[in-house]
């Protein structure tokens, strides 16, 4: 049983013993944030290479762009891409979070049996 816990405690565990630490809340919120950060320097990326690719017919047509309507675009897409991604991480990192909380109860409940195991070898001596 020790050894069981320990392998779980070293794979799985680690990672919901960290979880642990926050509030539901606090870890959706959290993941939600990192997501926004990760997902705004993504589309920084795309929209440079963008340019890059589109760099000689951007230069032909540089007097005649709409920069108005232009950044209206590129704003709506980033803020499409920032609702979705903000919609898809609270519900990737809401499941993890009840997933870890369900293994925890699982690894605190072996821990219990294995205190009692402990106790009641320790009366017998």
């Amino acid at each position: 049983m020790m050894t069981k816990m320990a392998i779980y405690e070293k794979n799985e565990g680690s990672e919901m013993i960290k979880t642990a630490k926050y509030y539901k809340s606090d870890y959706v919120a959290l993941g939600i944030l990192k997501s926004l950060i990760a997902t705004t320097f993504a589309f920084i990326i795309i929209f440079i290479l963008y340019a890059f690719c589109n760099a000689e017919g951007i230069v032909a047509n540089i007097n005649e762009l709409d920069y108005v309507a232009l950044g209206r675009k590129v704003a709506a897409y980033y803020i499409g891409l920032i609702v979705a991604f903000s919609i898809i991480s609270g519900f990737v990192y809401s499941y993890k979070y009840d997933k870890s909380r369900k293994g925890l109860k699982k690894y605190f409940s072996r821990l219990n049996k294995l205190e009692r195991f402990y106790n009641g070898q320790n009366k017998k001596k």
